[in-house]
């Protein structure tokens, strides 16, 4: 991100910390991606939308909380609509499902030293579904989301040396899974 990019978003930051009427130039730079981020959560349109108009609301509350710690503000806004999309997942008593590009899953299999074939790709969906919450999440974050492991770490409130120690450790469980199917 440039250093343009920043100031202005973190001149609009403040901003909103100070009224909440200058919030809408920050939902409407970050409502499309984080809407599609949940899309692809929940895979329901109305829900992705529920869901999303519940972390900007959350967002607006909260701005005044919102400390730069030099990642981007996405990344706070991230965070906030993961909560939201497991809170989503807990209150209807549902399984989170995994949507993954063939594109991404070529990816990661190739980092599991796997070839694409196409049993791979289904192979690689049910162990991914297998791990648990956090796992899968940081699987997603980084092969699916591309996210840095500062964002990763941003997001998930832990240091991004901590996040890299937690994904490569979901990347072995997922080897393991992988074996045993």
């Amino acid at each position: 991100m440039t250093q343009t990019k920043k100031s202005k978003d973190f001149t609009h930051v403040q901003k909103a910390q100070q009224d909440p009427r200058f919030f809408g130039y920050l939902y409407e730079k970050y409502f499309d991606q984080i809407f599609i981020f949940i899309l692809k959560k929940v895979n329901d349109e109305d829900k992705a939308g529920e869901i999303c108009s519940k972390v900007f609301l959350k967002a607006m509350l909260n701005i005044k909380k919102y400390v730069d710690m030099g990642y981007p503000f996405s990344s706070w806004l991230y965070k906030i609509a993961s909560n939201e999309t497991y809170k989503f997942f807990r209150e209807e008593n549902k399984v989170q499902e995994v949507e993954i590009q063939e594109k991404d899953a070529f990816v990661l299999l190739e980092d599991l030293n796997k070839n694409d074939h196409e049993e791979n790709v289904q192979k690689l969906i049910l162990c991914i579904e297998k791990l648990n919450d956090k796992q899968s999440e940081l699987i997603e974050l980084r092969f699916f989301e591309k996210l840095s492991f500062n964002e990763i770490g941003e997001q998930l409130g832990i240091s991004s040396g901590n996040a890299k120690i937690r994904l490569y450790r979901a990347v072995d469980a997922l080897k393991k899974q992988f074996e045993i199917l």
